[in-house]
């Protein structure tokens, strides 16, 4: 049986900000189109302030002001109340803010205005697996890998819920799609282990386990190397 040498483990820090206060937001498109009289150019200023907004609060996020960025996404829905990209990342920021229920509302919208995007409803699957409502967060990915059947990540998250709900075989072949499309995904090799090792084939777990050391190796993902040894080392040593 092969040797896996351990690497030094990383400490990783989560910071998670409990308080968000913008209250006071005002009218902003009826002070911006007070001295406009033309309906071509009142367009043309609403279009070029939402995406100043909008762009503002992806710098924000950049540089980790999530209270700024929820700002600034909410003024640029203030004056563009169908612009579902803003929508879509003051729902993620909110999340990070640790407000759930209203990230779902503002992803909720932001498929109600646009619902041809996968991501979206990615998004949406995302939150509504943390919130333990696994039914709906398998309708998100299964709509998501209906509108693009070419992402991997849209499997291996619906097979983690299967995972979880104990449907091996289904998970299994979401992770078999989320692997042919992208060979070097790690996690889904591991996960695919635990599927197989679920269903008694437990050659095929350890080859998946160790695929999935050797990857997160390569990748330098220090912490889930570490997860892939002890699993082998649980189950072969």
């Amino acid at each position: 049986m092969p040797t896996i040498a351990i690497l030094p483990s990383r400490l990783i820090v989560t910071s998670i900000v409990n308080s968000m206060d913008f209250l006071g937001l005002t009218n902003l498109a009826d002070k911006l189109l007070s001295d406009c009289t033309s309906d071509s150019r009142k367009s043309e200023i609403l279009n070029a302030k939402t995406k100043n907004f909008y762009l503002d609060g992806l710098k924000n996020l950049e540089d980790g002001d999530l209270h700024g960025a929820v700002k600034n996404f909410s003024c640029a829905m203030e004056i563009n109340p169908d612009f579902a990209p803003a929508y879509n990342d003051r729902g993620i920021t909110r999340y990070k803010l640790g407000y759930k229920l209203l990230a779902l509302e503002d992803l909720t919208t932001a498929i109600g205005i646009n619902p041809e995007r996968d991501k979206y409803y990615n998004n949406r699957g995302f939150m509504l697996t943390r919130l333990e409502d696994y039914p709906a967060a398998i309708a998100d990915y299964s709509l998501a890998v209906l509108l693009n059947p070419y992402t991997g990540k849209s499997y291996f998250r619906r097979g983690t819920i299967y995972l979880k709900i104990d449907d091996y075989v289904a998970a299994m072949a979401d992770f078999d799609s989320a692997i042919r499309i992208a060979p070097d995904f790690g996690k889904a090799y591991f996960n695919r282990g635990i599927a197989k090792y679920k269903l008694k084939d437990i050659p095929g777990g350890f080859e998946d386990f160790q695929k999935s050391a050797e990857l997160f190796k390569a990748q330098d993902k220090i912490e889930d190397y570490h997860e892939a040894v002890a699993k082998i080392t649980e189950l072969w040593y």
